[in-house]
């Protein structure tokens, strides 16, 4: 056991974000993994605690590199204690999720985190490095991104638990892991350009205003090549809501959010298949179906076709589907 005492003074911008906690879809789908690998109660306690932590270490960061002024409806962590004590305090929690891994006394188990830990930061510095250069990356190169910046963190909660159970092959759940985080982010993307709950409030089109490439924003920027508007909007990191609203308007009426929608449409079916080829499990497939209908609602479709990509930028499947528009709260992820 390590000798080190927690400064609880130093962890206040921690302890003031999880005050305001998530939907907890981490917590969720380690319960759910937990019906097929079947790890001591003990550890599903200490693998959530881990990725807890490490998750809202990982926002305080965030919002400092986004630029953000808001975070579940609050003001965000550094706006109150100031930028190097926020970035300290993250810095101090990912060191104490450490040293709690390190504590299961499991080598695999720290393998994972340090790999996974690895992988999150690798894919975050890809997104600063598109937003900050203002390029545009291809469709492909967001997926790889995603899969870092977000599978990261999903793979390190099933690959600890993987751990300390008798499944022998570490990849087993690799794929519907991927395939999880990508759907997850790709929502998100989704709800932040499409949500009517935040219209007039300083989160609305919170990612304009960061100048972020995400799935919609890719999509639009590829498919109208000789149109820079959207360039020049993300560059300017505008607060501006009628801009911003433009913006939007601009991203509809070229199919962006019709090709979201048919690329998430598209996710959660290999979701389903591949839930089908573990065996099945009735309670992931109903969170999936929630949060798939949290952004489908009961909109009427309308029939719209979406503008394939070049081929430098890559695109999925050209289908048709409803433009939709979320006007219920939606569970942060």
């Amino acid at each position: 056991m390590s000798s080190h005492v927690v400064d609880e003074n130093v962890l206040e911008p921690f302890k003031y974000i999880s005050e305001c906690p998530g939907k907890d879809i981490r917590g969720k789908l380690i319960d759910c993994f937990q019906e097929w690998l079947r790890i001591p109660e003990s550890k599903i306690a200490d693998i959530k605690s881990i990725v807890s932590e490490l998750h809202n270490a990982s926002l305080l960061v965030d919002d400092i590199e986004d630029g953000s002024q808001l975070r579940r409806g609050k003001p965000v962590a550094h706006l109150i204690f100031g930028v190097p004590s926020t970035l300290n305090c993250a810095n101090y929690v990912y060191f104490i999720a450490l040293e709690r891994c390190h504590e299961l006394r499991n080598a695999r188990a720290l393998d994972v985190f340090v790999e996974e830990l690895l992988s999150l930061h690798r894919g975050q510095g890809q997104d600063i490095l598109w937003r900050d250069a203002n390029r545009c990356p291809t469709e492909d190169q967001y997926t790889r991104m995603v899969l870092d910046k977000t599978g990261g963190l999903f793979r390190l909660a099933v690959g600890t638990m993987a751990a300390f159970s008798d499944e022998n092959d570490p990849n087993k759940y690799r794929k519907l892991v991927d395939t999880l985080a990508l759907y997850f982010q790709i929502r998100d993307d989704f709800v932040n350009l499409r949500s009517d709950e935040y219209m007039h409030s300083k989160s609305y089109c919170e990612d304009l205003t960061e100048g972020k490439f995400s799935f919609p924003i890719i999509h639009a920027v590829h498919a109208a090549p000789s149109d820079s508007r959207l360039l020049n909007i993300l560059k300017q990191r505008t607060t501006n809501v009628d801009v911003k609203r433009h913006a939007v308007d601009f991203m509809d009426g070229i199919g962006s959010f019709d090709y979201t929608r048919a690329k998430l449409r598209s996710l959660r079916t290999e979701i389903n298949q591949e839930i089908s080829t573990l065996g099945g499990h009735d309670a992931l497939s109903a969170l999936i179906d929630r949060l798939d209908r949290q952004i489908t609602g009961d909109a009427t479709t309308t029939a719209t076709s979406i503008p394939p990509l070049p081929p430098a930028a890559r695109s999925s499947d050209s289908t048709t589907n409803a433009v939709v528009v979320v006007r219920d709260p939606v569970d942060p992820l």
